[in-house]
């Protein structure tokens, strides 16, 4: 933990659950940190692929840097990809500093695949909603904090996915 001045990271959304697990990631690696909230529109609703969710994490993050004065940029995105016939979603936080881009992601969670079909219509939370009558899931607990019955909420899966992010951006030590 670094002592200082807090760091200031624009972070592309304005999700509660994204802000709270970001935070709690960068004051864990610097000590102290204001994540400043931008709304960022026009992406598609329901990633599908890694590279997917990965790319728009970037361009949230890049978005989020050009409408904040803050030293760091973070874009946060969960999506889903197929292994073999099972359907999983991830989260994918990348973090722009000084113009390196470096990206991580939380454990990824298996989805019932008519749920997964469902949600590439619009949004997982859409297909939630639907289902079993929860609005606003991702803004709260998220599916995967149902699927655990609160065991692991979806802030603990961005806060992994940032410090991953974190981990790659900071590389290792130099070697004695």
């Amino acid at each position: 933990m670094a002592e200082g001045p807090c760091l200031d990271v624009a972070l592309g959304s304005q999700n509660p659950v994204k802000v709270d697990g970001v935070r709690e990631a960068f004051e864990a690696f610097y000590g102290c940190a204001t994540v400043i909230p931008v709304s960022v529109s026009g992406l598609p609703p329901q990633p599908v692929g890694l590279e997917q969710t990965r790319r728009l994490a970037i361009l949230r993050a890049s978005r989020a840097l050009e409408a904040a004065r803050a030293h760091v940029g973070v874009g946060v995105e969960s999506g889903m990809f197929k292994v073999d016939s099972a359907w999983y979603v991830t989260t994918i936080a990348c973090v722009m500093k000084g113009g390196k881009v470096a990206c991580g992601a939380s454990p990824a969670f298996e989805v019932p695949e008519d749920l997964a079909r469902e949600s590439m219509s619009s949004e997982l939370d859409r297909a939630v909603e639907a289902r079993y009558g929860i609005r606003d899931i991702g803004s709260r607990e998220g599916i995967i904090g149902l699927m655990t019955k609160g065991i692991v909420v979806r802030k603990d899966l961005v806060r992994w996915a940032s410090l991953m992010a974190l981990a790659g951006l900071n590389g290792l030590p130099r070697a004695p």
